[in-house]
């Protein structure tokens, strides 16, 4: 096993647990940026490149970006002609005002608190200032049918190791994603869309 690459081992395996129940989040994802007439995306964090597959499809210029080097090496084999890039969210190549727009999907709650922030905070820099972000994380579900859905997140986010289940827990604790976006005083959320009973939150989100 690859210590210094935590989706090392899940890699192979990611997409069969995974895009069954994004699916149709992903293409409510490409539904938005066309909405918002975009051009230019960078997907950070992006994982096995499900998503830039369906970006490109579209014809948006998309580009991805995850420090999983596993991760990239199956998102390059869905898209030889889609540009990858390997690097920490929270410091990026990239020059201020590069993109239309970024998309953060399932990347946070996985991180410390702090982290958290710093990434958006990048997503914000390289992001035009007229442009928006599209976040997707958890949020604490408030139905007791959505209640039960949250029982069951625990069990791949405790499969995924120590601290990513610690981080995944304090995520929650804080609020999940609304509550990270509450915690920024010059963001304002312009859409927002629930999946599984509120379980999974889409927010539209650009700065004052």
């Amino acid at each position: 096993m690859n210590r210094h690459d935590p989706y090392f081992s899940a890699a192979p395996f990611y997409d069969l647990a995974v895009t069954p129940f994004l699916h149709r989040i992903r293409k409510a994802i490409c539904i938005q940026l066309q909405k918002m007439q975009v051009k230019k995306v960078v997907d950070l964090g992006c994982g096995t490149g499900r998503q830039l597959e369906l970006l490109h499809r579209q014809g948006f210029q998309a580009c991805g970006v995850d420090f999983s080097a596993a991760m990239l090496k199956k998102a390059a084999d869905y898209s030889s002609s889609t540009a990858l890039f390997q690097a920490d969210i929270t410091r990026t190549p990239f020059l201020g005002h590069s993109f239309d727009s970024a998309l953060l999907s399932l990347a946070l709650h996985e991180n410390p608190w702090t982290v958290q922030q710093a990434i958006i905070a990048e997503a914000l820099r390289i992001t035009r200032p007229k442009g928006a972000l599209l976040l997707l994380d958890h949020c604490p579900a408030s139905s007791r049918a959505g209640k039960i859905i949250h029982l069951l997140t625990h069990i791949p986010e405790r499969l995924a190791g120590k601290n990513h289940y610690r981080n995944y827990l304090e995520f929650m604790k804080k609020g999940g994603l609304q509550g990270l976006f509450l915690s920024w005083p010059d963001l304002q959320a312009t859409e927002i869309e629930h999946y599984y009973l509120g379980n999974l939150v889409l927010l539209k989100v650009k700065k004052l």
